[in-house]
């Protein structure tokens, strides 16, 4: 895949929270959901962002604050500089039968993305679940609302939805109706848990995993994950159950950027 670097200026800026900003650049990359680019800040140096969205014209990406990198990049504006190169990692797949979503947190715009892909493809029916810590943490709602043709809310503090997780939601669901595929995108010690659950119902299920990134290419080793060096930003960053079940650090721990293992 030709993964060409871009300089761009910034088209549009929204705020989705008071931490998570949307960036939208003009530019026609190719990406599929549940890939990720590699963004520069003149100065600042480079991150791998997950991509919210593609259209002919057009390249968004939801943003987190928090960090440096991020804090610098929130100072910017309509019309400032950003580069960009990517698209990089595999993709989820394009399961269009009897389809779960199960998200959490400010991990959902690729489910976002996905929704969207599955729609233009004729899914046949795709039910997602939007966990977060409260009703100000969640989003995308309008969006699921009108891309699924079900679409469940969860919220640790009861604020908006069902009280509880997204997982405990999940469980309800699955003792309610079958699903031909499951894709799971959240904090890791969500995605384990709901990966759990999957395998109880016995539903091949993928998961998008973040990893300390430094190249994107699988030059550096940084995202390389144990036992089997299993390359996240070439070989996932979405993982598929079968492939999840090798890798012994998935839930338990991850490296920083000196390579150290830190429980998650």
């Amino acid at each position: 895949m030709k993964c060409d670097r871009q300089t761009l200026p910034i088209a549009a800026i929204r705020a989705e929270n008071p931490s998570l900003r949307t960036f939208v650049l003009e530019t026609s990359l190719k990406a599929h959901p549940g890939q990720f680019i590699m963004l520069t800040i003149f100065g600042q140096g480079e991150k791998p962002f997950s991509i919210l969205d593609v259209t002919n014209s057009s390249c968004s990406l939801t943003i987190k604050n928090i960090g440096p990198f991020t804090e610098a990049l929130f100072q910017l504006k309509v019309g400032d500089l950003l580069s960009i190169r990517g698209p990089y990692g595999k993709p989820f797949s394009t399961e269009t039968g009897r389809v779960l979503m199960v998200g959490g947190g400010f991990a959902t715009p690729p489910l976002r993305f996905q929704a969207k892909a599955l729609q233009e493809l004729g899914v046949n029916y795709l039910v997602n679940i939007n966990g977060a810590r409260s009703a100000d943490d969640l989003l995308y709602v309008p969006d699921f609302n009108d891309l699924c043709h079900r679409s469940l809310i969860a919220t640790d503090d009861g604020s908006l939805g069902h009280l509880g997780t997204s997982v405990a939601v999940m469980e309800t669901v699955l003792s309610e109706e079958s699903f031909d595929h499951v894709y799971i995108s959240g904090p890791e010690k969500m995605m384990q848990a709901a990966a759990q659950v999957a395998r109880r119902y016995e539903i091949p299920f993928e998961v998008n995993l973040e990893r300390y990134m430094k190249c994107g290419v699988g030059i550096c080793g940084s995202c390389v994950m144990d036992p089997h060096g299993f390359i996240l930003c070439m070989e996932g960053p979405v993982v598929d159950h079968e492939i999840l079940e090798k890798l012994s650090e998935f839930g338990v721990y991850h490296r920083d950027k000196t390579g150290r293992i830190t429980a998650l």
